[in-house]
């Protein structure tokens, strides 16, 4: 006996409400799962923290799959679709962006629409010629050294300042300059040149004048003197030796110098040897008197004061004690006296204790 026959508009109602009930399943599911993936902190990258890059020209789908491929943002089938019915990614900003700890969606759209973006730290030391400036900046991803020789030689950035200058030498101030990714090596120079201007000031401009010094012979005396000394309160004593020699009509006999004449040479190896004392450069102040022509580095601010307002002495010599500091003289006669002390008395101690082991 067979079973009656359902009539075919029950059959159909049947099959309409479970479409409608999978249906309903269906995304009541992805509901649930999107809210979750809203809701939830999420981060899967090894290390303390991951920088991200979202280039230029980057739409919501691409930005979500590298997000998704740095541990950013948990996989999810319907990410982007969720987002853009929040309203979200619409706005996205290009640049680096650094995540150190679990976010929600929400959160890290935030900040990459409001552009909270990575900034590298690259920190200048006082007294490093500008090559050796540029090649941080090149190892930190920032340009070629063809691009930095191109803004290096922009001496307009100078005018009203040092209208002699050949370069932009020895006005690279040394900071730590946050940059961000894309910064050209145009406006690094710039922002370097434009932070010397705002730390020294007029004031310092007219202390300089009233010295009888130019500008730029001044800056030419602070790169000799950072070059010296690494304790900021000789500054002044070396600025004083220095100024001293000038009256005098001595030659200034500095080191670093000798260095800077080698180095523009590319024959700077580590060492200066007796006859490098002879090179034939006007940057060699054992050969020529007077100042440089120009800096040799690139000085910090309490060289720069101390160029300007020397000590009141009479020193006309320093020696290294070997700790960091220097032993001033006023006469020859004292200076030998501490250059034995603190030189060649050491020396024979070591030679002393070497034969004797």
């Amino acid at each position: 006996m067979t079973p009656p026959r359902l009539p075919k508009r029950r059959v159909f109602l049947r099959a309409g409400l479970a479409a409608v009930l999978l249906t309903f399943i269906f995304f009541g599911t992805i509901a649930v799962r999107a809210w979750l993936w809203i809701a939830l902190p999420y981060r899967d990258y090894g290390a303390a923290s991951a920088i991200v890059d979202i280039p230029a020209g980057t739409g919501l789908k691409r930005a979500v799959q590298i997000l998704e491929d740095h541990g950013i943002l948990r996989r999810f089938p319907w990410s982007a679709a969720t987002l853009r019915v929040l309203r979200r990614g619409d706005e996205l900003k290009v640049g680096e962006y650094e995540f150190s700890r679990p976010m929600t969606p929400l959160e890290v759209f935030d900040k990459i629409e409001r552009a909270d973006v990575y900034v590298h730290k690259v920190t200048v030391l006082e007294g490093l010629r500008s090559d050796e400036i540029f090649a941080q900046f090149e190892r930190a991803g920032f340009g070629t050294a063809a691009e930095f020789g191109e803004a290096f030689r922009d001496t307009t950035l100078l005018r009203g300042l040092d209208d002699d200058a050949i370069d932009l030498e020895g006005y690279l101030f040394p900071d730590t300059y946050g940059v961000q990714k894309g910064t050209t090596p145009k406006a690094i120079v710039q922002r370097m040149v434009a932070r010397f201007r705002e730390v020294l000031g007029p004031e310092w401009v007219a202390d300089v004048r009233a010295r009888g010094l130019t500008v730029r012979q001044a800056v030419s005396m602070a790169s000799l003197i950072e070059k010296e000394t690494a304790v900021d309160e000789e500054d002044p004593l070396v600025a004083s030796v220095f100024h001293n020699r000038l009256k005098k009509g001595m030659r200034l006999q500095c080191d670093p110098t000798v260095i800077f004449a080698l180095a523009m040479r590319n024959e700077w190896d580590g060492n200066i040897r007796k006859d490098d004392l002879k090179i034939d450069s006007l940057y060699n102040t054992y050969r020529y008197y007077g100042l440089t022509p120009g800096p040799i580095g690139n000085p910090g601010a309490a060289a720069l004061r101390a160029s300007a307002q020397p000590a009141a002495t009479e020193y006309l010599y320093f020696v290294s004690m070997n700790n960091g500091r220097h032993a001033f003289s006023r006469t020859l006669e004292e200076h030998n006296k501490a250059v034995f002390e603190y030189q060649k008395k050491p020396f024979l101690r070591r030679l002393a204790d070497r034969s004797t082991s």
